[in-house]
C-alpha cells in the first residue's frame, strides 16, 4: 500500500467513526473541524512511515518544502554573499543578514521550514538505520505512545487533547492496513519482532478489498457531513 492508499484509509474510517459518534448522540461536529480532522488523520496514517527514508513524509513532503523555502531565501543569500565578497566583516555582515531574515515573517518561516525539514530527513534516516522499515513504529504499543504524546503536544498548545487521538487513529489503521500484507507487521514488538498479519493469512486478501470498500464509503460520508449544512 502507498501513502495514498493510508492516508485515504486513516481518513476514511475516522470519517465512519465520525457518523457513528452522531448516531449514538455526540454533536455535529462543523465542517472546519472534520476538514481539520481529516488532515489530522491522513497526517497520522502516512506519519508511520517515517522509518522509510524514501516514504511520502519522510522525502518527497520535505524536499518540496525544501525547494520552497530556499527559492524564498535565494535573494538574501545571495545578497548576504556579495556583502561578504565587498565587504571585511564577516561578523558584522552576518549579524544583519541575520536580523533581516528573522525580521520578515516570510523569511523567518522559510528558515524554520529549512531547518524542519533537514530534521525530518536526517530523523527517517536515524530511524531507518537502527530500526529498519517496518520495524518498532509498526506495533501497538508505539502506536499508543504516539497517540499519548500527540495528546499531550495538543493539550500543551492549548488545543483539545482529542486531536491526538485523531492523529494516533491514522497511525494505527496504517499498523493495521500493513498487516493485510503479505510481509505483516511486529505487533507485538518489543515482546516479539516476528510480523504477524491482521487476519489469518488466507482472510487478508478479503481484509483489503473490505477495508478499501470502507475507505471509499467513509470519504463519501465525509463528504456528506461536510455539505450538509448546504441542505439544511
Amino acid at each position: 500500500m502507498n501513502y495514498i492508499h493510508h492516508a485515504l484509509i486513516g481518513v476514511g474510517t475516522a470519517s465512519l467513526g465520525v457518523l457513528f459518534a452522531e448516531a449514538s448522540g455526540a454533536a455535529q461536529a462543523a465542517p472546519v473541524v472534520l476538514g481539520i480532522g481529516a488532515v489530522v488523520a491522513a497526517t497520522g496514517a502516512i506519519a508511520t512511515d517515517l522509518d522509510h527514508p524514501k516514504s511520502f513524509i519522510s522525502h518527497s513532503i520535505p524536499s518540496h518544502i525544501l525547494r520552497l523555502a530556499l527559492a524564498i531565501l535565494t535573494i538574501p543569500i545571495l545578497a548576504t554573499l556579495a556583502t561578504l565578497l565587498s565587504k571585511p566583516d564577516v561578523q558584522g555582515t552576518l549579524t544583519q543578514a541575520t536580523a533581516l531574515v528573522l525580521g520578515i515573517a516570510i523569511l523567518r518561516w522559510s528558515v524554520y521550514a529549512v531547518c524542519l525539514s533537514l530534521g525530518l530527513i536526517g530523523l527517517s534516516w536515524l530511524l531507518y538505520k537502527s530500526l529498519h522499515h517496518r520495524g518498532p513504529l509498526h506495533s501497538l504499543i508505539f502506536s499508543l505512545a504516539v497517540t499519548i504524546a500527540a495528546c499531550s503536544i495538543s493539550a500543551a498548545f492549548g488545543q483539545s487533547w482529542a486531536w491526538g487521538l485523531v492523529f494516533g487513529w491514522g497511525w494505527l489503521w496504517h499498523i493495521l492496513a500493513d498487516g493485510l500484507t503479505k510481509e505483516g507487521v511486529p505487533f507485538f514488538w518489543p515482546f516479539s519482532d516476528e510480523r504477524r498479519h491482521s487476519l489469518p493469512g488466507w482472510a487478508c486478501g478479503i481484509g483489503r478489498s473490505l477495508l478499501s470498500l470502507a475507505a471509499a464509503l467513509g470519504i463519501l460520508v465525509l463528504l456528506y457531513l461536510c455539505l450538509r449544512p448546504l441542505f439544511g
